[in-house]
């Protein structure tokens, strides 16, 4: 123990061996903080990177959505679906094909909310729309197409928006003229 008490005396005494281990003892606090600067620093992109996939897949699903309900009024006698509905469906596919692409490119296919042969088989309804209306034809078919890619719409929007409930978990109903709870 003495031996020790001495040696660091002596090392205490020597001026440049102070100036170096001041030296070391700082760079290695500066590399410390700046090791957790870079660590905050690379959390912080990665929320950025995650939010901004997930605002873009949003929005995706909402152009979905929106792609449903106007095809929904597709069979509307009052609804020119030739110079209105048609267009308008494919201006708002047109959005979602963009966000969608932007998914995959930048994100990865897996962040991407339609798959290749989804959007081939859009694109191929909206073909045979235009076909059909350039020659005179019926737009029965296209409309089947068209309706089997919202179907698959559909099901994907109710996939992610829809509560998962267990059948065998009792339902909660308040009443709400007397505040009493009922089960059922």
């Amino acid at each position: 123990m003495n031996k020790v008490k001495e040696r660091l005396a002596g090392w205490s005494k020597d001026r440049a061996l102070v100036r170096t281990a001041a030296g070391v003892g700082s760079a290695l606090l500066l590399l410390i903080v700046c090791l957790c600067i870079s660590i905050y620093m690379r959390s912080n992109i990665q929320h950025r990177y995650t939010s901004a996939a997930s605002r873009i897949q949003e929005q995706t699903y909402q152009g979905l959505i929106q792609m449903s309900e106007l095809f929904a009024r597709v069979d509307d006698p009052s609804v020119d679906v030739q110079h209105k509905l048609i267009p308008e469906l494919k201006a708002e596919y047109a959005g979602v094909s963009a966000l969608n692409t932007a998914l995959a490119e930048n994100f990865g296919a897996k962040r991407a909310v339609l798959t290749q042969e989804q959007t081939d088989a859009f694109d191929a309804a909206f073909d045979e729309y235009s076909t059909a209306y350039r020659q005179g034809l019926a737009t029965g078919l296209a409309q089947a197409d068209m309706s089997a890619c919202i179907q698959q719409v559909e099901a994907m929007i109710d996939e992610r928006y829809a509560p998962d409930v267990d059948p065998t978990e009792p339902v909660v109903v308040i009443d709400g003229s007397s505040g009493e709870i009922k089960k059922s």
